[in-house]
């Protein structure tokens, strides 16, 4: 069993650091005897090499592991959260330096593992996917009133 915690610093509007007692994630799997990995969930690479090892170990026999992953909220928990918890500067900072997508492009066009203009290009494939995916959905018929509760309850 792998468990992965997405750690953004926050539970709704209230701060990790107030409301929890330990510094990491790892400390609270600890308390049950099982190991833990903190890993920077904004590093695509920190995160698929970490992933790696606890994959290996559960499949080894070794047991539950979990994988806490720091990251960012670039957004409120809730459409219209005034956000006010957050800290001077705070969103700013956030979208400057800890960019998953900013890094993860910073990385791989300086190791020269694929070009800008390829990143460029998979960006407007994407979009032209994402748009595609909004236009058939607003064509799509309306649900029918038992479409409503189908695959919501388990029947026994």
């Amino acid at each position: 069993m792998l468990f992965v915690v997405e750690n953004n610093g926050y539970a709704e509007s209230t701060s990790r650091d107030y409301a929890v007692a330990v510094d990491s994630y790892v400390d609270r799997a600890a308390g049950f005897g099982m190991p833990g990995v903190t890993v920077d969930g904004t590093d695509f690479f920190a995160v698929y090499e970490a992933a790696g090892e606890i994959i290996r170990r559960a499949r080894d026999g070794g047991g539950p592991t979990l994988l806490e992953c720091k990251m960012v909220r670039f957004h409120g928990h809730f459409e219209g959260d005034a956000q006010t918890y957050r800290g001077k500067g705070e969103l700013d900072d956030i979208r400057k330096n800890k960019d998953c997508l900013k890094k993860f492009a910073a990385m791989v066009t300086k190791a020269d593992v694929i070009g800008k203009s390829e990143l460029d290009e998979i960006d407007k494939d994407v979009l032209a996917l994402i748009d595609k995916a909004v236009r058939l959905a607003k064509e799509a018929p309306s649900p029918t009133a038992a479409d409503l509760l189908t695959d919501v309850y388990v029947s026994y």
